[in-house]
């Protein structure tokens, strides 16, 4: 698969337009330090490498690595309106197509594009580095080439790991509201459905506890899936460890919720198999949920009119 690089004095950011237009790599360079999660198996492209039955629901799982991925037309597995979707839509195992746009010393800037093969869609997102900056731009459009009106899910499944979080963290967020997930196994910390205000959360053994501290990996073996939402101004976290931050920003009229999942080392079975640890804070359009309704889908999903178009735009930083 090709490989797009995109580097200043402060970043180092690896693209992957072969499978997803995935960031694979986020390396702030004062520190050291790639950010991403990466589990202990090779990038694999699914286009080469596949099992003897592909005709599951979970083939994100099957080539998931870690990393940032774009995530379109949906997340749960479902029909939707006679198109079969799997988990986590199409457009992250499929290739993009790219363009450079400029590539100076003051400036680089790669433009992606796809349209996914079940769902009429083009997804297109411009990323940006500049001289002396410690921020990646992204600049997104989303136009729907039909003429009928269309529902979807749009999230940007953004995994952190080690080393960066090697120490533990702290995040810092605008959302006011946290609720955890009923679909979750026995191991996990937070009681479930119930809206409670963030971020001293209870737990299952109705406890309070500061849900926006990021537990180091040897601290305990649990496994958590939550939504954090109501923001309160300009949608954004902050993650910060005893090395460095990073933050990101993101429109919250298009973006509602802030999904918050962890694994570590608890689920034994398939696709962890009791050896990740990962700690993952990714905008969706809303949250998830297992055997959505038509009425929930019209409802909480992202409503595109026939040929309309939404831009939108995200923003990183760190800092040492």
């Amino acid at each position: 698969m090709k490989v797009i690089f995109m580097e200043n004095e402060y970043l180092s950011i690896g693209i992957l337009p072969g499978r997803g237009s995935d960031i694979f790599q986020f390396v702030y360079k004062p520190a050291g330090i790639d950010l991403m999660l990466r589990l202990d198996k090779d990038i694999l492209n699914p286009n080469e490498v596949f099992s003897q039955d592909r005709s599951t629901n979970n083939q994100f799982e099957d080539y998931y690595y870690g990393g940032w991925q774009e995530i379109l037309p949906n997340s749960a597995s479902l029909d939707y309106r006679g198109a079969i979707l799997g988990q986590h839509g199409e457009v992250s195992l499929i290739q993009w197509e790219y363009a450079i746009v400029k590539n100076s010393e003051d400036e680089v800037s790669v433009k992606l594009w796809t349209r996914p093969l079940r769902f009429p869609i083009v997804i297109e997102k411009t990323l940006t580095l500049k001289k002396g900056s410690k921020s990646l731009e992204i600049d997104e459009v989303l136009t729907n080439e039909s003429d009928t009106q269309l529902h979807l899910m749009w999230g940007h499944h953004i995994a952190f790991g080690l080393p960066f979080l090697e120490a533990g963290g702290a995040i810092e967020t605008s959302a006011t509201k946290f609720i955890a997930e009923n679909k979750m196994p026995d191991k996990r910390i937070f009681k479930p459905g119930t809206t409670q205000d963030w971020p001293m959360v209870t737990t299952v053994d109705n406890q309070k506890k500061d849900a926006s501290i990021i537990l180091k990996p040897s601290e305990s073996k649990f496994s958590e899936l939550a939504y954090l939402n109501d923001f309160t101004a300009k949608a954004y976290y902050k993650i910060t460890t005893d090395i460095m931050s990073f933050s990101i920003e993101w429109d919250k009229n298009i973006f509602k919720s802030l999904w918050y999942w962890q694994e570590c080392y608890a689920t034994q079975n398939a696709p962890w198999w009791g050896k990740t640890y990962a700690f993952a804070l990714e905008p969706w359009t809303n949250n998830w949920e297992e055997n959505p309704s038509k009425e929930s889908i019209e409802k909480d999903w992202l409503k595109l009119d026939p040929r309309q178009r939404i831009e939108t735009s995200l923003s990183t930083n760190c800092n040492h």
